[in-house]
């Protein structure tokens, strides 16, 4: 029997050899692969896991980036009517004085010099809170998902880096920007006469025209050059030398950042879409205020008198003190006949530049107010400009650099 078993096995040792390595390989390989495939379903729940993790931390920066524009936007606005005040002004003409065709005239430069500055800084200040706020986050995701990583930012530091911005409010940023715009306000809208009638085209038009002065500074456009206006020269001493290096990275980093062709057309684009929202809002209160005249008078539109600053009586508010000519100041392109049914084309409406400068100066007489309803023109933009896509995008691709170590 042994030696039967024997001779069997001596006879058939190649196939047992042969079936012993495939068995014995086939086992090995589906160990190897279910591994493979248990490292791989591990890899990719961890990555599953780190993705929700910072979409969530994306998320919450988001808000505070969000929270952080909106408060300093209330500060931004009481900072723009403070440096473009119209008070005196008002004040003055209440009084009927002989110069009051000065007064206008330089109420003519502020009230538009205001809107473009909130128009302006108010991008500004939402691509600068967006860049910082997502910076700031990136490092501080960074910190908290690796034990690894070598730099770790603590509170300190984050509010000094952002108190880099107040540079912008507190420490003359924005009075540069302000006496950019009004010389180039004064610079095209000098030779305009009070009494030159304005459609909406001539008002995109001359948005258009003091848009492109703006930006044709090289070295001062607000889009490309947003660090001269938002950031100090160089990074303050706050006596801390141990959060020098990081602050100092961080402070480079956001400079490039601003500089860069993508946040300056972002910025751009804020702009553009921020002035068509003024000539919205100044469409619809042309068209409030032909439509009281229609009420007032009850008669057919002239356009035979023209609302010049010699014929303004006394009142408590300027908007008030040329209502009483107000259908004299509104003319069609072609006559409109009152008529309680009728459709009026705002777009072939003319009016005249002084029945323009109070509606433009009333559309930013107030700063950010969340809860003026409706909207006025400052927080319209605000929210206009957090809700942009391309803001958001350029937020999403900031923290999506900056949480992603540099080994990764």
């Amino acid at each position: 029997m042994i030696y039967g078993l024997r001779d069997f096995l001596t006879r058939h040792r190649r196939k047992f050899l042969i079936t012993g390595v495939v068995v014995g390989g086939t086992f090995i390989a589906l160990k190897f692969v279910q591994r493979k495939l248990r490292d791989m379903q591990e890899r990719q729940t961890r990555e599953f896991l780190e993705k929700m993790r910072r979409l969530h931390h994306f998320e919450s920066t988001e808000q505070t980036c969000n929270q952080f524009i909106i408060n300093m936007s209330a500060e931004l606005g009481q900072a723009i009517i403070k440096e473009c005040s119209t008070d005196d002004l008002l004040q003055q003409l209440r009084d009927n004085p002989s110069n009051k065709l000065d007064l206008w005239e330089e109420m003519k430069f502020v009230a538009f010099t205001r809107l473009t500055a909130f128009i302006y800084a108010s991008s500004m200040l939402v691509v600068a809170l967006r860049i910082q706020l997502n910076v700031l986050g990136g490092y501080a995701y960074r910190a908290t998902a690796s034990d690894n990583e070598k730099i770790k930012i603590n509170d300190v530091q984050k509010k000094q880096y952002l108190l880099l911005l107040h540079h912008f409010l507190q420490d003359g940023g924005l009075s540069d920007l302000i006496r950019l715009i009004r010389s180039k306000v004064v610079t095209i809208m000098r030779q305009m006469a009070l009494t030159k009638r304005l459609s909406l085209t001539d008002i995109e038009q001359l948005f258009w025209s003091l848009q492109m002065a703006i930006n044709s500074e090289s070295n001062k456009d607000p889009c490309s050059k947003m660090c001269r206006y938002l950031l100090p020269s160089k990074l303050p001493d706050h006596g801390c030398s141990d959060n020098d290096s990081l602050l100092q990275q961080m402070f480079n980093e956001t400079l490039d950042l601003l500089e860069s062709d993508d946040v300056t057309t972002v910025c751009s684009n804020n702009v553009c879409r921020g002035f068509s929202l003024a000539v919205d809002a100044i469409a619809e209160s042309m068209g409030e205020s032909i439509h009281m005249a229609q009420l007032s008078k009850g008669t057919t539109l002239r356009g035979n008198d023209d609302c010049i600053p010699s014929e303004t009586p006394k009142s408590t508010d300027l908007k008030t003190s040329t209502s009483s000519t107000e259908n004299n100041n509104c003319t069609p392109a072609s006559s409109i006949s009152r008529s309680d049914d009728c459709l009026i084309n705002i777009n072939s409406v003319q009016m005249a530049l002084a029945k323009v400068i109070p509606i433009v100066n009333d559309l930013t007489s107030k700063g950010y107010d969340a809860d003026s309803r409706p909207q006025n023109l400052p927080t319209s933009l605000t929210f206009f400009y957090v809700v942009a896509e391309k803001c958001k995008t350029l937020g999403a691709n900031v923290y999506e650099t900056f949480s992603t170590s540099p080994g990764a």
